[in-house]
């Protein structure tokens, strides 16, 4: 019974001492990810690429403090900031290697889409996706936008594949609109570019003797930044 006990005295040592420092900064990166993953919508799963290293301090009590992802959405191989503190001062930085998929519904072509087709709910369908989406995947359909390109039936559609409904042709006469507090100045231009909604437009004024750029806001009609 005796010789018994001393076999299991290592296990149950080991089950009740604390996580070891890498493990802790592992579990500290995986809930930042998930935190910053509520942002996007859908579901994410992580996992740890590869096993964290964590730098040698002084001693004292060591805390992690995930800082920021090395991207804007946790998909694929990405890896988090982790700033080290030991009693509240930070003494360095690591990171910790991650690798996210996204499960949530994308928007695929129903069938072939013609270049300059402005998208609508009839010609998409929503389908479920698992894994690492294609970059800028759609997942609701945008206003104001068409296919800058031709597209094949169930091709994923991306914002790639989007430009801007241009609401003013090089050569448009524009109402162009400034203000400065109470004062509102309107002119009649020119266009010498072509240019959506919220989008850039090069203007020329009569007597001008350079272009101004605006903001288009609607059909011949912008606005000074």
């Amino acid at each position: 019974m005796r010789t018994a006990a001393l076999f299991l005295l290592p296990a149950l040592l080991q089950a009740q001492s604390p996580e070891a420092p890498a493990e802790r900064l592992a579990e500290a990166a995986l809930a930042f990810a998930k935190a910053e993953a509520k942002k996007f919508g859908g579901e994410h799963t992580f996992k740890v690429a590869q096993p964290p290293r964590v730098p040698t301090t002084r001693p004292g009590n060591l805390v992690f403090e995930p800082t920021h992802l090395s991207k804007r959405e946790p998909i694929g191989r990405f890896f988090v900031v982790v700033a080290l503190k030991v009693d509240g001062e930070r003494v360095g930085m690591t990171r910790v290697d991650l690798e996210g998929s996204w499960v949530g519904m994308v928007l695929r072509a129903k069938g072939d889409l013609a270049r300059q087709t402005e998208l609508s709910a009839e010609q998409v369908e929503a389908v479920p996706f698992e894994g690492v989406p294609p970059d800028g995947a759609l997942t609701e359909v945008p206003e104001g936008l068409r296919l800058m390109r031709a597209v094949v039936s169930g091709k994923i559609l991306t914002r790639a594949d989007l430009e801007a409904i241009p609401l003013i042709q090089s050569g448009d006469k524009v109402r162009l609109t400034g203000s400065h507090e109470a004062l509102t100045v309107t002119i009649d231009t020119t266009a010498r570019s072509r240019a959506g909604l919220g989008d850039r437009v090069r203007l020329e004024a009569p007597g001008a003797r350079r272009q101004i750029t605006a903001i288009v806001t609607g059909p011949g009609e912008a606005r000074l930044q």
